[in-house]
């Protein structure tokens, strides 16, 4: 059997060497939706590697498939706090195919740095400049995730040396 599938023999539970595959439903403190993940495949967690928070992959813990489970996360152990000071002004050729395009308030753009990419929301467009909040979007947010453990598998040699989990097909990077 490849070491990427699913071990049929035994019931697995969520934990460190993990990993989790997961349909979700997210909402923010007020109950209004802000996404889900079930237009698509369940998402993959390699349990203790980023990509996936980990208050929720604390929350996995001991999970098995088929469970259903309901977390809220404080926005200090999801996307921090809100910080005011991080809008700025920035000229549009500092955004990829910013001259070119058509900004409005609240779209999500992405900003070239020093450091690479970084994701940025429009707050206000002119004709040179673009007023933008470098703050994660969902900074400041409190978040509840409607969560169903759609697996629970061994992760393989490769995903563990990757750092992440590897989807059907094996690695996409």
């Amino acid at each position: 059997m490849p070491d990427h599938q699913a071990d049929t023999n035994e019931t697995l539970a969520a934990g460190p060497g993990m990993v989790v595959a997961f349909h979700y439903d997210l909402y923010d403190a007020q109950g209004q939706k802000i996404e889900t993940s079930k237009n698509g495949n369940p998402v993959l967690c390699l349990h203790g590697e980023r990509g996936v928070l980990l208050a929720l992959q604390d929350a996995f813990v001991g999970k098995v498939r088929g469970d259903d489970l309901s977390v809220t996360i404080p926005h200090q152990k999801a996307y921090g706090r809100r910080y005011p000071e991080r809008q700025q002004r920035v000229s549009r050729k500092k955004i990829d195919g910013g001259r070119q395009q058509t900004f409005h308030p609240g779209q999500l753009i992405t900003l070239r740095g020093e450091h690479g990419p970084s994701p940025a929301t429009i707050i206000k467009a002119g004709k040179f400049n673009v007023d933008v909040d470098v703050n994660h979007p969902l900074a400041g947010v409190d978040l509840t995730f409607d969560v169903q453990i759609v697996s629970v598998r061994r992760a393989s040699a490769e995903e563990r040396a990757h750092g992440h989990a590897h989807g059907v097909g094996g690695h996409q990077h």
